[in-house]
Parts: structure tokens; sequence; C-alpha cells
């Protein structure tokens, strides 16, 4: 039996060949859409989510997976592992945190530590995989728990613009009038996560000055990331670009940082739909480093 294993849920949006090689139990959300309801790394991949949510412009929510889900990804960690630490999203974005609060005490309070990691989507992936990695490194759990709350979660960045303001909107993320000036001017928002909150702090105006702003922030990232760090460059149905941002920046990199191309999952892509385009990492925040930069 293994010291230490891992839970999360499957907003973190983690690509499956990385679930499986550390081994991580995941608690799935599930899409409603209105004649069916379908369940990410389940039965639906996030390729057939798009094409519903763009192509067939299904109109799609999201919720709290049922109680089922969390015990059965518990009770699997907990046939492998001697303790576990568990992972969930933002709890100002979702109750998915707080319904692992209750299932982690009801099955075993001694064994689960239920962390709320205060983002979302990649970045959320990215301490996931960081702490996957703390386990297989045989670091114990009190110290990679210390680890999350002093070195990770604090200093875990998203930074994304979104392809449109469609689904922001039809979400409720965004007010109708926001919307509609928004489309009017081609103005992109930058979406952030402060505090566990999404967050915009400023826009630009068209695709060419959003791609310019994370090509900025990736080469200003690339200088001041230590050796052997992790960048993700995430996007939402929008491969090309983020190639051609990983392109912009593989030249510059000097120090061997790791730089990885993942997808936002359903669970999240209903909220920002196709054509979002941004970076995740751990470090200090996009703000601070471009103000340095000038």
């Amino acid at each position: 039996m293994n010291k230490v294993g891992l839970i999360a849920d499957s907003s973190c949006d983690l690509p499956v060949e990385i679930i499986e090689q550390y081994d991580i139990d995941i608690v799935p959300v599930s899409m409603y859409f209105p004649e069916e309801t379908r369940t990410q790394y389940i039965d639906i991949t996030t390729d057939e989510f798009f094409e519903k949510l763009v192509v067939e412009d299904l109109h799609c929510t999201t919720g709290v997976p049922p109680p089922r889900r969390y015990i059965t990804a518990i009770n699997s960690a907990l046939s492998k592992n001697e303790q576990i630490i568990m992972l969930h999203l933002s709890n100002e974005l979702s109750g998915i945190y707080g319904s692992g609060v209750v299932h982690a005490r009801n099955l075993a309070p001694e064994r689960i530590t239920v962390v709320d990691v205060r983002t979302t989507t990649s970045a959320f992936g990215l301490i996931v995989l960081k702490v996957a990695r703390l386990i297989k490194d045989g670091l114990s759990k009190e110290k990679i728990l210390k680890i999350l709350k002093n070195d990770i979660i604090p200093k875990i960045q998203l930074n994304a613009f979104v392809g449109t303001l469609k689904y922001l909107k039809r979400s409720g993320r965004i007010a109708t009038l926001q919307h509609i000036l928004g489309e009017i001017f081609n103005f992109k928002p930058l979406i952030v996560i402060e505090d566990g909150k999404l967050e915009s702090p400023t826009k630009v105006r068209g695709e060419k000055a959003s791609f310019e702003y994370l090509e900025k922030l990736g080469r200003k990232l690339l200088e001041v990331l230590p050796k052997k760090e992790t960048l993700i460059v995430i996007h939402s149905r929008n491969i090309s670009k983020a190639k051609e941002l990983v392109n912009s920046l593989k030249d510059l990199n000097q120090k061997g940082i790791e730089i990885l191309i993942w997808q936002i999952g359903p669970a999240i892509g209903v909220h920002v739909g196709p054509g979002a385009l941004g970076l995740a990492w751990v470090g200090e925040s996009s703000e601070k480093l471009l103000e340095k930069n000038k």
C-alpha cells in the first residue's frame, strides 16, 4: 500500500495520460444538456463536448457531482493508500469542495485531507501535477500539505483571454450590457483568478492584441521561472493558436522550462466557450511581472 494517494475533481482538466501515469482518482463532473447527461472522463471527451456546445449550439449546465461519485473515488484511493490528499476547485466558484469535505468526513476523516486549491481548470491541473510529483518523490503527506499551503496555492496564476463573450453571458458571469459592448468593440477581457474568484483586471481589443499580451507575458515567465519549472499554455478548441504561442517562445527557453499545452475541459468550457487562450504557472502575478518589464 502506498503512503499517500491523490484525488481531484475533473475540473482540473488534466490529460488522461497524466491521470493514469500518477494513478490519480477523479471525482467526475457531469454536463447537463437538454436531452441527456454526459460525464467528463467517462462518456464524453472534450472535443465531443465542444462539438455539442458550439456546432449543435446546445445549452449546457454543470453541477456538484452526486454522492456516489465522491464515494467511488474515495474508496478507490483508500484501497491503495494509507493517507489521501483530496484537491477541489475554488469554493468561491462551486460547491464541489464543500461536498468533498462532507464525504471525506463521513468515510475516513483521519486519513483524508481536503484542500481548496483556490483556482480551476489548467491552473488547478498544474497543482495536481505538482502534488502527484511530490508524492512520487516520496514526500510525506504533512510535508506536501505544507508546500501546498505556503509555496503553491498562494502563487498559482492563471491568465486567459476568451474567444467570445457569448458563453460568459449565457452562464451569468457577465451582464448583458457588458456583453453587447464587448462584442461591438471586439474587446477581449483578461480573465484571472484572484483569491479563488473570477476577476477581469484589464481588457484588450482584438485577437492580435490578446496574443501579443500572452507572448510578452510568456517571454517574461521564461526569464523568471526557476529551471525545470512548468508553464502551461491553455486553450479551448484553439490548438493552432496554442501551438503558435509555444513556437514563439521555444527559442527563448534557455532554462529548460517544461511547456505543456492543455485544453480547458467541459466543466469550465461551458462558461468560457471556444477560442480561449492563456497561461498558467506558479510564481508572481502577471501584473507584477509586466510592471517590472516597463
